[in-house]
């Protein structure tokens, strides 16, 4: 037996295909390729022999990193996005140390986090910064800078309140990057060492913490204040003004511009005696890391958006090529589709849809709701659509509309002499409100309801697609339950039996929710249907009855002869036949909750009167529209 390697392959054309054809055009295409083919050989050997004569020259050669020139690290220092990072390097060698700046610092803090300022390092110098712009605290250097951005335990020491006696360390730092009032402080110490002030303490009021207006008074939250804090060295940090100096102020001065003065004199104090700055170094300082940061920030911030900018311009443009190729495939699907529909006699019912080349998901959307669901899968996925399979589907679509013409649906022939007040009602209603393009738009008018159709049940399927109509139902119910006598054609009597429509609406809103059949509360099964609608007849005869001893009574009487001037927008007798359209959820009327349709269904004519002279007197407020108030 021949194995599958072995096997030969046969020739794909006869060998009298080759017959015509040129041997010198042949040839100078072989010489060409064969040049090409041979330069890049030579160029690509050129490159390995360079590369083997370089491989190993710098083997074993390495530079310390001391050894390079003092700006030749600073810039590397200045590359590192880490303050953790930058801390290793930093303290590794006195050399190291010297060459830490304010701006190697503050930059790797805010670069260490580009897409948010609210977290990490990026928070902590942020907090940091703030007290420095409001020259609140006394002006870290750039170890102590880092050191405060890398802290992991209270910086207290000996003095921290939350020290572990046993084994003589001092409590470990929470998680938040809160670095308050420019020190390292636990929860324990921010606890117990801190003073919240009162509202009206002259501290309050002193401004914001910007360099144009600084407050000189450092907050670890809103109206708390914290002592400064003086390490094993002498250096004082933190605060520059503690609590007992504030307060003093507060106690001595009954003027603003006093108290601002005094608070003054104790920065200038505090900047003399416990600072490593004079007054005047001090503001250069301050105003030089507020500069670094505030540059920092800007080219952060610009470089973060122009990527964003970046990224969203490449999802745009990935996103349009996406969306052309789609509509390709789905405009060939559309022209297939329209090509086989085009001796269906509806086929303009069948093929309405809409194009929305902004969706990169619903770019084609049939308007037939069965058409739509029978296409779904090819319309989400047109690279799947093949051609046997849209011409499979739509030849399914072909037949059912075909069932349509041949049956004579849209005449309505079936219900069009019916003696059932119902049925009446339901050829009124598709004879004047409704369309065949907007039945077939209903939900329901799917399967379920083609099947119908061809099963001769045309009722059936009729009132299956109308589930999925808005309002529908409730208008073919006002129809059936509030028609004119033959005998009455004046206003007069238009204007009654549109009152007793509309009352018939709000019965069918009330009542149709208790007989629901699917996940929404118009669609209902003909089993339901016929319940819901002997429920609704029962229950307008009852509100109909109530509606119309209401508004005959003598009191309703005394009501349209009151002349207390009203809001001018409805009349009295037009706020009485509101009765005629209750509301069905609850609302607050002079002071109560009611439910006007309970109301009238039980007959509590007093505070229907009530709710109507509000009406009356303040129709905006209760949103009473002058077509609610028939006349």
């Amino acid at each position: 037996m021949t194995s599958r390697t072995l096997r030969k392959r046969q020739r794909a054309g006869a060998f009298s295909d080759d017959i015509d054809f040129d041997l010198e055009e042949l040839l100078n295409v072989h010489e060409e390729t064969g040049i090409a083919y041979r330069a890049e050989r030579d160029a690509k050997r050129a490159k390995d022999e360079e590369q083997a004569e370089y491989a190993g020259a710098f083997s074993g050669y390495e530079i310390a990193l001391t050894d390079l020139p003092a700006l030749c690290i600073e810039r590397i220092m200045g590359m590192l996005d880490s303050p953790s990072d930058l801390y290793n390097v930093a303290f590794s060698s006195k050399l190291l140390m010297n060459i830490v700046t304010p701006d190697m610092v503050i930059r790797s803090a805010v670069f260490n986090n580009m897409k948010r300022k609210d977290v990490g390092y990026r928070k902590t110098i942020a907090e940091i910064m703030q007290h420095v712009s409001s020259r609140s605290i006394h002006l870290p250097s750039p170890h102590r800078l880092l050191r405060l951005l890398n802290a992991r335990t209270c910086e207290r020491g000996e003095k921290c309140f939350g020290k572990n006696l046993n084994t003589g360390k001092s409590m470990t730092l929470s998680g938040t990057h809160h670095r308050t009032c420019g020190m390292a402080l636990c929860d324990n110490c921010i606890k117990f060492n801190s003073t919240k002030i009162s509202y009206n303490h002259f501290a309050n009021d002193l401004g914001g913490g910007d360099d144009d207006k600084p407050s000189r008074v450092a907050f670890a939250s809103w109206r708390t204040l914290t002592n400064p804090h003086q390490d094993d060295n002498g250096e004082w940090h933190g605060p520059l003004v503690g609590v007992l100096e504030l307060q003093q102020i507060q106690n001595s001065y009954s003027e603003q511009d006093e108290k601002v003065e005094a608070l003054s004199g104790f920065v200038q104090k505090a900047l003399t005696e416990n600072s490593n700055h004079c007054p005047s170094h001090y503001e250069e300082k301050a105003a030089a890391y507020s500069e670094i940061y505030q540059a920092a920030e800007k080219e952060a911030d610009d470089y973060q958006e122009k990527k964003e900018k970046e990224q969203m311009q490449k999802y745009d443009e990935s996103r349009q090529e996406r969306i052309t190729k789609r509509l390709t495939k789905l405009r060939g699907v559309h022209a297939q589709m329209v090509d086989i529909m085009k001796e269906c006699p509806m086929k303009d019912l069948a093929m309405e849809c809409s194009w929305n080349e902004e969706s990169e998901r619903n770019l084609l959307k049939f308007e037939c709701a069965f058409v739509q669901s029978t296409m779904s899968d090819l319309l989400s996925a047109p690279s799947n659509a093949s051609k046997s399979a849209v011409s499979t589907r739509t030849e399914t679509i072909k037949q059912k509309f075909n069932i349509l013409q041949e049956k004579d649906f849209f005449s309505h022939a079936s219900i069009a002499n019916s003696s059932n007040r119902f049925r009446k009602a339901m050829y009124e209603y598709c004879v004047n409100n409704l369309t065949p393009d907007k039945l077939l738009k209903s939900s329901r008018a799917d399967a379920t309801f083609f099947l119908l159709v061809e099963e001769n049940k045309p009722t059936r399927a009729l009132v299956r697609a109308l589930n999925g109509v808005e309002k529908a139902l409730e208008d073919i119910f006002s129809l059936s339950v509030a028609r004119p006598n033959d005998n009455e054609q004046d206003a007069i009597a238009e204007a009654r039996v549109a009152r007793y429509r509309k009352l018939a609406t709000v019965v069918w809103q009330k009542k149709k929710a208790d007989f629901r059949s699917g996940p929404y509360p118009y669609m209902m099964d003909m089993q339901n249907l016929k319940e819901c609608y002997t429920a609704c007849i029962e229950e307008f005869r009852i509100m109909k009855k109530n509606a119309k001893d209401y508004v005959a009574s003598a009191d309703s009487r005394a009501f349209l002869r009151r002349e207390a001037e009203g809001a001018g927008i409805i009349s009295r007798q037009e706020a009485l036949n509101l009765v005629f359209a209750p509301k069905i959820y609850r609302e607050w009327v002079a002071g109560n909750s009611r439910i006007p349709y309970d109301d009238v269904r039980n007959r509590r004519f007093g505070n229907l009167r009530s709710m109507h002279e509000q009406y009356f007197r303040s129709p905006n407020r209760y949103q009473i529209r002058r077509e609610d108030a028939l006349a």
